[in-house]
């Protein structure tokens, strides 16, 4: 085996070693248990199974042996069949992600056709050399039609990049960037496996998509709120431990959304959920990249920011209420529409745990909903 042959074979088994680690450990966390994750994993294997057979093509390539040419063929009409199933399983996994269903069958059966064209194609090779050939002397070589087999793949992989950025409005961000990187670096393998004859990188690169993907859809979401995009509270709580640790002087703002409850009972938990979002929109308007915003849970929101003082709060209470009074896309936005509000400050002068600051917050927040309520809002929040 000659050393180009060798470092081929050993990209191709290291990737597909990486791949099993990462389905490895999709089986430790339980994350592949909905409809995505599913898809997700069967992309996995596939990229496993072909960077498997197409390192074994370089093993049995040169074999002066009509049996091993036999198994050659096979090899090479098998991976010409399967590729095009990984971008099949990455259109409906990225569909699921935009849209969050598993039942558009329609536009599923769109995506196949890639995978039709390389059936057709790989049939056809049985009979005449289409996409590929197999010496006497048992040597590959590539047919004209390849070309054919690869442009297909990637109009499909162009297409639903193209989906993510139409949709962008009403999905997460880092879904057209998972679409994007997983787009690039199949097409540099493809592009370089074209030009430089002998090389194999198209896929490793789509192992490396698929790392990319996980990455950028699955592991940074975690510090996301699904619904609203904030941070999550774990998120924020992290931020506060740091800021604690440099002694730096900052104040947490605890927001409450008054009534939401009766939103939800009178107009549908679909109306509450858009409240949500548009508010969670508002407040990062208003304190934009100087603070982490997070969902602390259930209609309240926990924000920390760097350098603030108590009296900064009736600045932001105004501008989160003016910001808020521009949206007129609902009827949830009513002219009584209140939240309530608290904050607790974190100094050198006045040094205090992350539970403390919680604590004290969320105090002057139910204070604030007290007034709010003419004094109604908890038993303790009595008026002397």
């Amino acid at each position: 085996m000659d050393v180009q042959i060798f470092n081929a074979f050993y990209v191709n088994m290291y990737s597909a070693l990486l791949l099993v680690v990462l389905l490895i450990i999709l089986y430790i966390k339980r994350d592949i248990y909905d409809f995505s994750g599913r898809i997700f994993k069967y992309m996995i294997i596939l990229n496993i199974i072909l960077l498997v057979l197409e390192a074994f093509t370089l093993i049995v390539q040169g074999v002066d042996d009509s049996f091993i040419r036999l198994v050659h063929y096979i090899l090479n009409f098998t991976v010409f069949l399967l590729t095009p199933l990984i971008g099949f399983l990455w259109a409906i996994y990225l569909d699921n992600k935009i849209f969050e269903t598993g039942g558009r069958t329609k536009q599923y059966i769109a995506y196949i056709f890639p995978f039709g064209v390389g059936v057709i194609l790989s049939i056809l090779n049985l009979f005449f050399p289409v996409l590929f050939s197999i010496s006497a002397a048992n040597v590959y070589s590539r047919e004209p039609m390849i070309m054919v087999n690869f442009f297909t793949l990637f109009m499909l992989l162009i297409y639903v990049t193209y989906l993510a950025l139409a949709n962008r409005k009403m999905v997460d961000s880092k879904i057209f960037r998972g679409a994007v990187l997983f787009l690039f670096f199949p097409a540099m393998g493809g592009i370089l496996q074209m030009m430089f004859y002998g090389i194999s990188t198209i896929f490793s690169m789509f192992a490396l998509a698929i790392f990319s993907t996980y990455i950028a859809l699955e592991t940074i979401g975690t510090s996301r709120d699904n619904l609203t995009g904030l941070f999550t509270r774990l998120k924020a709580s992290e931020y506060i431990n740091e800021l604690i640790h440099k002694r730096s002087n900052f104040g947490v703002i605890m927001i409450d959304l008054d009534d939401f409850k009766q939103l939800n009972d009178t107009l549908g938990h679909n109306e509450g959920d858009k409240l949500l979002k548009v508010f969670g929109e508002v407040l990062m308007r208003v304190f934009h990249k100087d603070a982490i915003v997070s969902r602390f849970g259930g209609d309240e929101f926990l924000i920390v920011r760097n350098n603030f003082d108590s009296d900064d709060l009736n600045f932001y209470k105004r501008s989160i209420y003016r910001e808020f009074k521009n949206e007129a896309t609902s009827n949830i936005f009513s002219e009584d529409f209140k939240f309530s509000i608290g904050c607790s400050v974190y100094s050198e002068d006045c040094l205090k745990s992350e539970e403390e600051l919680l604590v004290e917050a969320d105090n002057n927040m139910y204070v604030n909903k007290a007034e709010n309520k003419n004094f109604k809002r908890r038993k303790t929040d009595i008026q002397e």
